[in-house]
């Protein structure tokens, strides 16, 4: 073969494409290429649990784990606690005011026995009773109003010890002020074990009074209305003969009037 047709043929294989074959498939490797690796889906993180303490910094949760745990915590510490409006601080350190004995100091552990009871703990009840019925102490009006208002609030979640100590101060009239229509409010939410026992034994004491006026008459009788709904067996009984004599009474003055 001349070299002039050698130099024909290799020109024309050149020019020629490789069949049916594009130049990215043009050649296939050996061994295949390792897949791409499969990314698993970040896991959410888990949310951390939201403590009672939780609002706290930690040097005063800190506090509070020695706190229930018994150790030693110092008065800095309950009163930081207590000021951060932890329950279980405010209420170890108006037990800690209280033993110092100090009646000035009465009103302070009135406070924090508040902040205890209004973040919960029910227990503090009845410390706040034992302050609130002693007349002499000199007890500061805002710290009875936060009293009164943490007392409606463990009223609201059936909390007995603060029914009963509320209907009874609303009854005096002493401590809270003139609290009539809270106290009506009161007895006829039902919240309580005694609620129409009480209502009954206050529209007694009002229909006792001879020179009872008008307004106190039927307070009385919405009184008895109260414990014909929530009293026990015994009371409604009693409250619905008391209402009907005091509905025959009202008819019977009705009657003369239009005489």
């Amino acid at each position: 073969m001349s070299d002039r047709l050698v130099r024909l043929l290799c020109a024309t294989m050149v020019g020629l494409p490789l069949m049916g074959l594009s130049p990215a498939h043009a050649v296939k490797p050996f061994f295949p290429r390792n897949p791409p690796e499969t990314v698993e889906p970040a896991k959410p993180a888990k949310r951390k649990t939201m403590g009672p303490a939780s609002h706290l910094p930690l040097a005063l949760q800190e506090a509070r784990k020695r706190l229930l745990a018994g150790k030693r915590v110092s008065y800095g510490e309950l009163q930081a606690l207590a000021d951060a409006k932890d329950g279980i601080g405010a209420f170890k350190l108006a037990e800690r005011i209280q033993k110092q004995g100090d009646p000035k100091l009465a009103t302070d552990a009135l406070h924090y026995f508040s902040i205890a009871a209004y973040q919960d703990p029910g227990y503090a009840v009845r410390h706040m009773m034992d302050i609130l019925g002693n007349d002499s102490l000199d007890l500061s009006p805002s710290h009875l109003t936060s009293a009164e208002a943490a007392l409606r609030l463990q009223a609201r979640k059936g909390n007995d010890k603060a029914v009963e100590g509320l209907i009874r101060l609303y009854s005096e009239g002493r401590v809270f002020g003139d609290k009539r229509h809270e106290l009506e409010a009161l007895l006829a939410s039902g919240v309580g074990k005694k609620n129409g026992d009480t209502a009954f034994k206050l529209a007694v004491l009002l229909l006792s009074d001879r020179n009872r006026s008008p307004e106190q008459t039927e307070q009385a009788t919405r009184f008895l209305a109260i414990a014909e709904e929530n009293g026990s067996l015994g009371m409604k009984a009693a409250a619905s003969n008391l209402l009907a004599q005091l509905q025959t009474k009202s008819s019977e003055t009705t009657a003369e009037v239009q005489q």
